[in-house]
């Protein structure tokens, strides 16, 4: 299904989303019915293949959806993404019947939130979070996590986890250690608080989930680190970038129309009318276009790359490639290739996003910075995700690859590393 297709199938709904945005980012209101009406219309069946009910949209078209989504509601696109991730890691699962099983789910409305971060303290790389069996046969999950975007929204939650030894030693040996654990939300020993304190991205739900011996529905296996869930992780986060400089800049432009007052140094002329205040404009607007190219070209590139599903990926969402060694290499790079572009994307898009939300307040006056406005929300939104994986270590990682030839590393576990 085309993104013309699928924009015109959602267009109505992100309107109604977009109607009460400003009111909720005001009083700090969950936007339960928004993500409920999403849910309702099938956004989170966009990424599910069409053989499995969804409408097999692919990860260019999925990437524009969600600059769309955001562009009006930067929290709410927030809980899709941490859905889609769900949906992408059931994608690349290799078992046949666990992916059938999970996107039938989805395809039929069931949608699902993060748990995959560790709590504070947690070490580099492990997982303090434990899967067990009880006396029946029944999994249980205890532990805590922090970051559960989305997941007080959810049906589940998907949480990374430690195998306990004493699992049957065919768990153990499928998932190596550790699994995803698909955790029912509303169910008793789950706790999920909405204690995020963040200056932006107040409305996600992204705050502490604890676990004391709750069930789990399932385990999926976690995808390599160097394959498709991770990039996919990646640039959905620069699409909620992209939205939301869509948002700055298109709140920006509508007050630059209806100022009338000058400045005293202004010479006189109203906002629209002034050469200087056109090129701020003119340049913001062109960093906004550039900006979204960016996202989908990290679309398009994981499109080709999955295209011959391997790697932890499902070109045609029916899992990953049987193909031959020969494949199998040009899958390899071309996921390094769209590791690249997604990486490159990452460095750029945050600056050129964040520069619009600021500089957009240059056409306008003392008057813009009116709370009644709220247009501090875009930029706080957009450092907030900014901040999440910093641009920082993508580039390096690129420039180590320009210079030296050395591929990206595969993403690591967040955690402490000190041995406090």
């Amino acid at each position: 299904m085309s993104y013309e297709t699928l924009s015109a199938r959602f267009a109505p709904a992100f309107e109604e989303v977009a109607q009460g945005e400003i009111a909720r980012e005001t009083g700090r209101h969950l936007p339960f019915a928004a993500f409920e009406l999403l849910r309702a219309q099938g956004l989170g069946a966009v990424t599910v293949p069409e053989q499995f009910g969804g409408a097999g949209a692919g990860q260019e078209d999925t990437y524009r959806l969600l600059m769309d989504l955001a562009a009006v509601d930067a929290n709410t696109a927030h809980l899709v993404r941490s859905h889609l991730s769900f949906v992408q890691h059931v994608l690349a699962q290799p078992d046949p019947a666990v992916r059938e099983r999970w996107l039938g789910r989805t395809a039929a409305g069931d949608v699902a939130g993060s748990a995959l971060a560790e709590g504070r303290g947690a070490p580099l790389g492990d997982v303090g979070t434990t899967v067990s069996q009880d006396e029946t046969g029944q999994l249980l999950i205890s532990g805590g996590k922090y970051y559960t975007t989305g997941s007080i929204f959810s049906t589940w939650a998907l949480a990374t986890a430690r195998l306990d030894p004493g699992l049957p030693r065919a768990v153990r040996r499928r998932h190596s250690g550790y699994a995803l654990a698909v955790v029912r939300v509303r169910q008793p020993r789950v706790t999920v608080k909405d204690d995020w304190d963040g200056f932006g991205q107040r409305l996600t739900g992204t705050g502490t989930m604890e676990f004391a011996g709750a069930g789990v529905e399932d385990l999926l296996v976690v995808p390599p680190g160097d394959g498709a869930v991770p990039l996919h992780h990646e640039s959905t986060l620069m699409a909620l970038l992209a939205g939301i400089g869509r948002a700055a800049l298109r709140d920006g432009v509508e007050q630059t129309r209806r100022r009338h007052r000058s400045p005293n140094t202004g010479g006189g002329l109203t906002p629209r009318e002034d050469d200087q205040m056109l090129g701020i404009i003119g340049e913001l607007s062109a960093q906004q276009a550039t900006a979204e190219e960016l996202v989908r070209a990290a679309g398009r590139d994981l499109d080709a790359a999955l295209a011959h599903g391997a790697l932890g990926g499902a070109g045609a969402g029916v899992g990953p490639s049987e193909g031959g060694e020969a494949d199998g290499g040009a899958a390899a790079e071309a996921m390094h290739h769209a590791a690249l572009t997604a990486h490159r994307a990452h460095v750029m898009v945050p600056r050129l996003v964040l520069d619009t939300c600021t500089r957009i307040f240059d056409t306008l006056g003392a008057s813009a910075t009116s709370s009644e406005l709220r247009l501090d929300r875009h930029w706080r939104n957009a450092r907030t995700i900014a901040s999440h994986d910093p641009a920082a270590f993508m580039a390096r990682m690129v420039g180590d690859w320009e210079v030296n030839g050395i591929r990206p590393v595969p993403y690591l576990q967040t955690g402490a590393t000190d041995e406090d």
